[in-house]
């Protein structure tokens, strides 16, 4: 009787034991959902809060990069303006308006740019393109007021200034009419005479062609000359006698060259084919003098793709011509300007 109630006792204790056991078991399951579920919901706002994060860089790189546009829009009070009155009414026919001749304003810059001009000459010369677009508006051409310009250029540079002084344009081109016709009869008479000889270029100090004083380097302003003015003349003489051989000589006065020995022989064939320098030439008399700035001037007219079907010859003629083309006396020793020259004759090849 006593065995059977403490086994009885010890079957109750042994179920109490298991139901506590089962039901420890399921709060830590309920507990290890509940974590579960925590972690996903953490994890969850973790991604949200990442992205949140990552929007706002995006956001604050954008401000950054449309930080100028938004300074420009402040610089500009007319678009202030609009963006105000816009915001304001809930139109944008005005702004749309202004961004589409800023397009095109931009547009027409870069066509500007595209042929050689720049923005900071567009913006100091913003009159002097008005003028021009009025004169056009009036039947003005570029090219023919280019050309004028030229024509006046040439005018001043061939008549003294006494003869120009006072005149009108009309009695101006009376003058040249006439000096035409003469030069044309003097045409005619040479082709009677069975000659037609081209003009010869004179380009002496006294017509403002210059070179440093003893030396065959040529001053910016000579080098600038021959490039434009002295090359469209020798074209015009081309196209008018045919001819194919520029010779390019040297003279000078009667003044005693004293610079030493001369290089010469030594440094002109690397001068002529371009390895040295013509600052590097040093005559040493008036003959290696006169044939080293015809060097010098030949090496200008050579490097301008206009003449190189040209064959183009230096030569001196040192102190032994006058101005008159004929020998000088040898008895003129002083500074004579209009003897240090360059003469440029053009004739047909053999």
């Amino acid at each position: 009787m006593m065995s059977g109630a403490i086994g009885h006792q010890t079957l109750s204790y042994r179920r109490g034991m298991v139901l506590g056991l089962t039901m420890a078991e399921i709060m830590l399951l309920l507990v290890f959902c509940l974590l579960i579920a925590l972690g996903v919901a953490l994890a969850s706002e973790r991604a949200k809060r990442d992205e949140v994060t990552r929007q706002l860089h995006r956001a604050e790189a954008s401000a950054a990069a449309d930080a100028p546009v938004i300074d420009s829009v402040k610089r500009n009070a007319r678009l202030t303006e609009l963006l105000g009155r816009t915001a304001a009414a809930g139109s944008t026919p005005a702004i749309d308006e202004f961004w589409r001749k800023l397009v095109e304003s931009e547009q027409i810059v870069e066509s500007m740019e595209d042929h050689g001009v720049a923005r900071s000459a567009l913006a100091e010369a913003g009159e002097d393109f008005a003028r021009f677009q009025q004169l056009r508006s009036r039947g003005l051409d570029p090219d023919k007021a280019a050309r004028g310009a030229a024509l006046a250029a040439a005018i001043d540079h061939v008549l003294p200034e006494d003869v120009i002084a006072g005149r009108t344009p009309d009695e101006l081109a009376g003058l040249i009419q006439r000096g035409i016709s003469a030069s044309a009869a003097r045409v005619d008479d040479d082709h009677r005479d069975g000659h037609n000889w081209p003009p010869i270029i004179n380009l002496s100090e006294a017509g403002g062609y210059f070179f440093a004083s003893r030396s065959a380097e040529l001053r910016p302003d000579f080098a600038g000359k021959l490039r434009t003015t002295v090359v469209d003349r020798l074209l015009g003489i081309a196209g008018s006698f045919h001819v194919d051989v520029i010779e390019v000589i040297g003279h000078t006065d009667e003044r005693p060259v004293s610079g030493g020995q001369s290089n010469l022989d030594r440094e002109l064939s690397p001068v002529m084919s371009g390895a040295s320098a013509v600052d590097l030439l040093q005559p040493a008399d008036n003959a290696g003098l006169g044939l080293a700035r015809a060097v010098a001037v030949v090496k200008v007219l050579s490097a301008d793709p206009r003449l190189q079907g040209f064959r183009i010859l230096p030569l001196s003629a040192a102190q032994l011509i006058a101005t008159d083309g004929r020998l000088t006396r040898w008895d003129d020793q002083g500074d004579v300007r209009e003897r240090r020259r360059i003469e440029i004759r053009m004739r047909q090849s053999g």
